[in-house]
């Protein structure tokens, strides 16, 4: 929510500059930034111009000649304004209008001295937020924090002898657009929802390791129940659906590709409780709804059924987030130096969901190397089970640059999830905890930002790019790969008087106002 008032500010002292010096005459002092807006272009007073000094040779008291005296309002209304210049005059363009109406808005916004992620929409303001992901991922941390395949090995063991490695090959790329509006209310309270898409593409290559030293990728009895003659050569996809076959399982697709599958939509209210010109507060409530598309059970990956993966929750849920910002820095319009930090936490209800019907009766052979992760599941008859999600906390903490019209970042930050509670039938959930896909799961990542406003360009936006890397986890998929570019823009639907807050907690703001409110009045009379 920084991205507005810093950035303007620092664009209007590129264009204060740029009339200062395109002028003859001196350029008007330049007001306080920190006082509040106003449409009215003040000039300076008119002064007269001093007589010239008289030729050598002349009485100096004598009658000077008429000086043709030009007030700096006059010699200004007669300069046809330049791009980054204030237009001044009564017979303007719509464009010269437009920019007029933009640096009046960067003068009410600049005072009311909005930064960090606390910060919220100017009154009266809608943003509109379009975030891009994309990302890719083919491996996952386990429980002993190794990075291993996104998958797990299917492996049977008797006694020291391997029987058999399986690994599906799992990987996947995909990302995600997220469509966001929010609605500035009260100058320190917004209200936003915002609506998550996801695409996908997701493949299965299926390959079976080497069990021994000799290339053999299956033992003598396997390969007798499968019906394989060679147990180096063979086509691995064959031997994948017999086995699944054998085992009582469904044999899945290959490949799901999904596109814009809308996940849960998100609604609340961001309140800035608390803000000075050093320390500032925030806290987000919000609520989930029920809208994410949750895989078919005959074709889901977390019941190892097919390829496909759940698009948010597809429950209720609820959450918020207590965000708090620290000024460390600032030096007038061109650096200001923000450390900000985020906690979130949200929890995920419970939800019935359908069992998996396509299930076969497993060979008893196969069936006694692992009868927990492969029991008899021809017993489940369409039913349903409880599936609850449960908690999740986040942590985040950056350290925000604000140079000029650029802005930068670094942050840090850790994820955490509950393991999803299941309750039902009890063959059934040991098979799904088997896979390892459904445990509590943690990640820690990296990222570095940019951003660059528009409104040298008249645009009231702004480009950001984020780029995010997984460096520790557990029991999680890493995202690799990860890029988002986001794109801010800003609409002053019903643009009011700077007003940082409805209560007393910015008091300085109000000295400000008031003094410059006086400036005002007292240029006005003369």
């Amino acid at each position: 929510m920084r991205t507005l008032a810093t950035t303007i500010a620092l664009a209007s002292l590129l264009v204060l500059a740029a009339a200062a010096t395109a002028q003859p005459a001196p350029a008007p002092a330049q007001p306080d930034p920190a006082a509040p807006a106003t449409d009215e272009v003040l000039l300076p007073e008119a002064k007269p111009v001093p007589p010239a000094p008289a030729p050598a040779g002349t009485d100096a008291t004598g009658p000077a000649p008429a000086a043709t005296a030009t007030s700096t309002a006059e010699e200004l209304r007669n300069v046809t304004p330049g791009f980054w210049q204030r237009a001044v005059g009564k017979n303007l363009s719509p464009f010269q209008r437009w920019k007029n109406f933009i640096w009046d808005e960067i003068d009410r916004i600049d005072r009311m001295d909005l930064y960090g992620v606390t910060a919220q929409l100017p009154k009266g303001y809608l943003k509109l937020k379009w975030d891009i992901t994309m990302l890719k991922a083919s491996r996952r941390y386990n429980d002993k924090r190794q990075l291993v395949p996104a998958v797990p090995p299917i492996e049977f063991t008797q006694g020291s002898e391997k029987m058999l490695s399986l690994d599906l090959g799992l990987s996947g790329q995909g990302g995600g657009h997220t469509i966001q509006m929010s609605y500035g209310i009260l100058g320190n309270l917004d209200w936003y929802i915002e609506f998550p898409f996801q695409y996908m593409d997701i493949q299965l290559n299926p390959k079976f390791n080497d069990i021994d030293d000799q290339g053999n990728k299956l033992s003598p009895m396997v390969a007798g129940l499968l019906g394989i003659p060679d147990r180096k050569n063979f086509d691995p996809n064959v031997a994948l659906c017999g086995l699944l076959t054998k085992l009582g399982r469904p044999v899945p697709g290959t490949r799901f590709k999904g596109k814009w599958a809308l996940g849960d939509i998100n609604t609340g209210f961001s309140w800035n409780w608390f803000r000075n010109s050093r320390i500032s507060a925030a806290l987000t409530p919000r609520v989930f709804f029920p809208t994410g598309r949750i895989a078919d059970a005959e074709n889901s990956l977390l019941y190892g059924t097919g390829p496909r993966l759940d698009v948010g929750l597809g429950g209720w849920a609820v959450g918020f987030t207590q965000g708090y910002d620290v000024r460390i820095f600032k030096h007038s319009f061109w650096i200001d130096i923000i450390a900000s930090t985020e906690f979130t936490t949200s929890y995920g209800f419970e939800q019935k969901r359908k069992y998996p019907t396509n299930f076969t009766k497993p060979d008893e052979a196969l069936a006694r190397m692992d009868p927990v992760a492969f029991p008899d599941l021809t017993t489940l008859s369409g039913g349903r089970f409880s599936y609850t999600p449960g908690w999740g906390l986040n942590w985040t903490a950056q350290l925000q640059f604000q140079v000029a019209l650029l802005g930068l970042g670094v942050g840090y930050g850790i994820m955490h999830s509950q393991e999803p509670e299941i309750d039902g039938d009890r063959n059934f959930i040991s098979m799904v905890k088997g896979l390892q896909l459904l445990g509590q799961q943690t990640t820690q990542a990296v990222q570095l930002s940019a951003a660059l406003t528009l409104l040298p360009l008249y645009i009231p936006a702004q480009v950001g790019f984020q780029w995010r890397k997984v460096v520790d986890g557990y029991n999680a998929i890493v995202f690799d790969d990860y890029y988002q570019i986001t794109i801010n823009t800003f609409l002053p639907l019903f643009p009011g008087k700077a007003e940082p807050f409805p209560s007393q907690a910015f008091p300085e703001w109000q000295a400000r106002e008031a003094a410059f409110q006086a400036e005002q009045a007292a240029a006005r009379k003369k």
